[in-house]
């Protein structure tokens, strides 16, 4: 009798500890997600590039969506891509110029575009390959 009191005792005393060990397990995995999350998300602020229209294109019925950097085959992140939509038709040259956290200039590429109202896609800027778009930067298409 003792012996099957212990067998049962034990048995319990080891589903309490694997369920207490599979929760710490759970909160220490989801504690771990939220750090990676954040770390993730700082890196992608620290190394945002801000990218903005001037007044008139905006007046024009253009708008910037989502934008990312790309490298070229020499690793330089000289490649701006830019999710561009237009509410208006619009047909032109697109100027960037990309300046360093300071405000210099330094870098320089244009883009034609011929966009019906109400399209949207991805456009790519192509800078000159020594112009690295650092962390901090800011590029203005005019």
């Amino acid at each position: 009798m003792l012996a099957a009191l212990l067998a049962v005792g034990c048995g319990r005393v080891v589903e309490g500890t694997k369920d207490a060990l599979n929760k710490g397990g759970e909160l220490a995995g989801s504690a771990a997600t939220e750090v990676i999350e954040g770390v993730t998300t700082g890196v992608e602020d620290t190394w945002s590039v801000d990218v903005t229209l001037t007044a008139e294109l905006a007046k024009a019925g253009l708008a910037i969506g989502k934008t990312q950097v790309e490298s070229d085959s020499a690793g330089m992140d000289n490649r701006l891509i830019v999710y561009l939509s237009a509410t208006n038709a619009f047909s032109g040259t697109l100027n960037a110029v990309a300046l360093d956290e300071e405000g210099r200039e330094m870098g320089r590429a244009s883009l034609s575009v011929d966009l019906q109202a109400g399209s949207a896609d991805y456009h790519t800027f192509l800078f000159q390959s020594r112009t690295d778009l650092e962390r901090k930067s800011k590029v203005v298409i005019k």
